[in-house]
């Protein structure tokens, strides 16, 4: 029973508490609504002055399959969308192009808009281009797995506060890192020319010197073959004279010998008129124990046969007696007038008997002409220009002012329950 009126008093007493709390809400209501309604318009006022915070952004996907036939038409070019890509991303993440993009394209000026001083142009730049961001595609593991049917793109992004400057800075940062793509690939292109027209150059002057170098060589071995000949010839004419020298000391003898024969017989005079008498030819032989033709010491005589030798021992050359020296001698014109080697040292340049020769200037004409189209060529597809933001990405104004709201309003019944509490109670008897 004492339970059961416990039970009662307390029930009793909470319902009192909430009556108390309810009537100080409605006697603090209007706190409540000054508070709440005060805090709300602040947060109005102040999500105003607060200054908005864009995000412009640019997509793009890898370069079309026209770009990289073009650009691999380039010299000992092998490139692939991949790697043109590539480079491309690698070009728009630099910070030094970032850099030089900002600086070209005047947007100190444009992002300045008060005009204001700058006291350290590069920490203006460096801020300026902080949130510059390279953003790869969103793909998850079932996309991965499935492939796709169409290519994601790419994105670069950038917040500010002027939506128009940080929208035109992507823009020419986006065509900035694709001309430096290209131009490097055009610059590549020149140095491995420029590299094959100097190795042309070093095998043409190899070439040149190799075939100088052998035609020297092959005009030594000739005059040393020549000189050979020569020797020979010479050997072999030195021979001729020195047995036709021998043949006349030994007729000189053998005349001598004949004339003394002839004198000691009292032959003085030739007998040639033995031959030819009345028109009649004889054929006379002296005839012991066999034929024989008349002996010289008999027919010419010993007057004849010592002119005959006076005439040997007078010669001063055998030469015209020397059948053989016609065509040594002629031999020896040939070999020491050699045709060949007066033509291989007389040459002044070898280079028209270098076939390689010819085939090396083909190349280097086709180097020096080669040309290719590079203005329509892209290292990327544009898939999205980036276009002046409407709206900010930050502040949030309703939610500041619904915060503000929900805030103020918690805060202002918190007010009101605690000035409540803290009010003395009326119905309390007096001390």
């Amino acid at each position: 029973m004492q339970q059961s009126k416990q039970e009662v008093q307390r029930y009793q007493e909470d319902e009192i508490d909430i009556k108390v709390l309810f009537n100080s809400l409605v006697a603090g209501r209007f706190l409540v609504a000054g508070l709440t309604g005060f805090a709300t318009v602040l947060a109005i006022l102040y999500s105003f002055i607060l200054t908005p915070t864009y995000l412009a952004t640019s997509s793009f996907t890898s370069p079309s399959s026209i770009s990289v036939t073009t650009i691999n038409k380039l010299y000992l070019s092998s490139e692939t969308r991949d790697s043109i890509f590539t480079e491309f991303l690698t070009n728009l993440s630099s910070k030094d192009l970032q850099k030089i993009t900002f600086i070209e394209g005047d947007f100190s000026t444009i992002f300045n808009t008060d005009n204001s001083p700058i006291d350290d142009v590069n920490a203006f730049i460096v801020k300026a281009i902080s949130s510059v961001t390279v953003n790869s595609p969103n793909v998850t593991l079932k996309e991965q797995n499935l492939g796709f049917l169409t290519e994601q793109p790419y994105s670069v992004s950038m917040k500010g506060n002027i939506a128009e400057a940080i929208s035109e800075y992507l823009n020419s940062l986006v065509a900035l890192a694709n001309s430096t793509t290209i131009a490097k690939f055009i610059r590549l292109n020149q140095l491995k020319i420029s590299n094959r027209l100097e190795e042309i150059l070093i095998e043409r002057r190899l070439l040149i010197d190799q075939a100088e170098q052998d035609r020297f060589s092959k005009i030594e071995r000739i005059k040393e073959e020549d000189g050979q000949k020569i020797r020979q010839i010479n050997d072999q004419i030195d021979r001729a004279k020195f047995t036709a020298k021998e043949n006349r000391l030994n007729q000189i003898v053998v005349l001598t010998d004949s004339a003394k024969l002839a004198r000691s017989l009292g032959i003085i005079e030739n007998n040639f008129k033995l031959f030819n008498y009345d028109g009649v030819k004889s054929d006379l032989t002296i005839s012991i124990s066999e034929s024989k033709a008349l002996p010289e010491w008999y027919l010419y005589g010993e007057k004849a046969l010592l002119q005959r030798v006076d005439l040997l021992k007078s010669r001063k050359s055998d030469d015209p007696f020397i059948p053989e020296l016609i065509t040594l001698n002629n031999q020896l014109d040939e070999v020491q007038n050699n045709n060949l080697l007066q033509t291989l040292v007389a040459r002044q340049d070898d280079r028209p008997f270098i076939a390689e020769i010819v085939k090396l200037d083909i190349e280097k004409n086709n180097l020096e002409s080669r040309l290719v189209e590079m203005s329509d060529v892209d290292a990327m597809q544009l898939s999205q220009i980036s276009t002046p933001p409407n709206k900010p990405i930050s502040p949030n104004k309703r939610l500041i002012v619904l915060l503000a709201f929900i805030g103020s309003f918690t805060m202002s019944i918190i007010l009101v329950l605690i000035m409540g509490s803290l009010k003395p109670d009326e119905k309390a008897p007096p001390a």
